[in-house]
């Protein structure tokens, strides 16, 4: 049952669950359509890298504002004499395993320190290591206090590392959607580049608020131990009895931890104010540096864009002009085509036209000779009445292959002039 207590507790003190929840909650609400703000949405959960981004900064927060809440209660509990005032003399280092029964209740830095401290003299008998062994506890507490920083600092460096990314991701769908067939489609383009700035913007400003954050709480911390040190050094320096010829000794020695512990307290504090200073200045010359490629990346994008385009509007310019000569080049195919066979249709109407009239003639002859006919039966009748129709057989003979050779020429030159045109004409 303890077990289950203790892991209870420890879900409860988890930053992964209560970052979760945040991140779940949160994402809800905007799915939800109660936080419906445009800059919101498009910068907090616009892409799936804001998802992570997002729920690894909610971690974070979670993880601060957990240690923040345990500083805080740790604060209020600490006193300036937590094991009562030193009795005249000094307590006998006997007396150790009663004075940790008295040390208050939990887990904090105060408690702790006390609890190690006394359980050194109740180890060793002897208060005369006391001093060296508070400092080195401070150097410890000291030690956990920048390893409880550990999960935060992750996150600090994981969250630039997925808004790079998602740059990458951004930067590679634009290039994908750059098509030299497909210029219109340049919304793919700008959505690409909006994902990989968008995501580094978000990156670059989640990470800051959780620097500034760690960075107000690591304070608060340094000077919670300074505190603990103060009432751990006035709750034992001192306080147990030892022997005489080395007690000025151990005075002199105790106030020389102390120092050397404040000093040490200083130092950290000093280094924790150069690495803040360094975290700073590293995320400004990565701002910058992102600034400068991506102003860079829009150039020779629209360099780009400019010259593909010149050459396709070249291109479509020379394929107009050639399609509008060979259009005219057709148009004057077919007028020459469309004016010869007008000329030749009216070389086949003047044709019809003679053999119109070479009919007429040929027509009118044929009455002609029909007439002839007639006349020459009332001749031979009348012939055959007087008794001369020999001599008018012969004559009438004659006359007819006369009549006969001058139609057949007249016939045969009608036939020539109309079988050629060019020369008749």
């Amino acid at each position: 049952m303890s077990k289950l207590n203790a892991f209870s507790a420890l879900l409860l003190r988890s930053p992964l669950l209560w970052g979760g929840a945040l991140a779940f909650a949160f994402f809800s609400l905007i799915h939800g359509g109660v936080i419906a703000d445009p800059n919101v949405v498009r910068y907090l959960a616009g892409h799936w890298v804001e998802y992570a981004e997002v729920t690894l900064f909610c971690v974070g927060l979670a993880s601060l504002v957990l240690r923040a809440g345990d500083l805080v209660a740790q604060r209020r509990r600490v006193v300036a004499e937590p094991l009562g005032l030193v009795p005249v003399g000094g307590n006998d280092p006997a007396e150790a395993a009663a004075l940790i029964e008295q040390v208050p209740a939990g887990d904090g830095y105060l408690a702790r320190r006390l609890r190690e401290a006394l359980d050194l003299v109740v180890r060793t008998g002897s208060a005369d290591g006391l001093e060296d062994h508070l400092k080195y506890l401070g150097d410890v507490d000291a030690a956990r206090a920048t390893q409880g920083y550990g999960l935060v600092r992750f996150i600090v460096w994981a969250i630039p590392i997925m808004g790079f990314l998602g740059t990458v991701i951004g930067i590679t769908v634009a290039i994908a959607s750059l098509s030299p067939t497909q210029l219109e489609n340049i919304s793919g383009v700008v959505a690409g580049l909006g994902t990989a700035f968008d995501t580094t913007a978000t990156a670059l400003a989640l990470s800051m608020v959780l620097m500034f954050l760690q960075f107000a709480l690591d304070r608060y911390e340094q000077q919670l131990l300074a505190v603990v040190d103060d009432a751990a050094w006035r709750s034992l320096a001192g306080r147990f009895q030892s022997d005489g010829a080395d007690a000025g000794a151990a005075l002199a020695v105790a106030r020389l931890g102390e120092t050397v512990s404040r000093g040490a307290a200083r130092l950290l504090e000093s280094q924790e104010q150069a690495w803040q200073s360094l975290e700073r200045t590293a995320a400004t010359a990565i701002r910058q540096l992102l600034d400068e490629s991506g102003a860079s990346l829009q150039q020779s994008l629209t360099r780009s864009l400019d010259a593909s385009l010149s050459r396709w509007a070249e291109s479509l310019a020379r394929v107009h002009d050639e399609s509008i000569a060979r259009r005219e080049d057709r148009w004057a195919d077919a007028a020459v085509s469309l004016a010869a066979a007008v000329h030749g249709l009216e070389r086949h109407q003047e044709s019809l036209e003679r053999h119109s009239a070479i009919l007429a003639d040929v027509g009118d002859a044929t009455r002609g000779i029909a007439a002839l006919e007639r006349t020459l039966g009332a001749n031979l009748a009348t012939l055959t009445a007087t008794g001369r129709f020999e001599e008018a057989i012969t004559t009438l003979a004659a006359a007819a292959q006369l009549l006969s050779a001058r139609a057949t020429a007249r016939t045969l030159d009608d036939v020539v002039a109309v079988s050629r045109p060019g020369k008749a004409a």
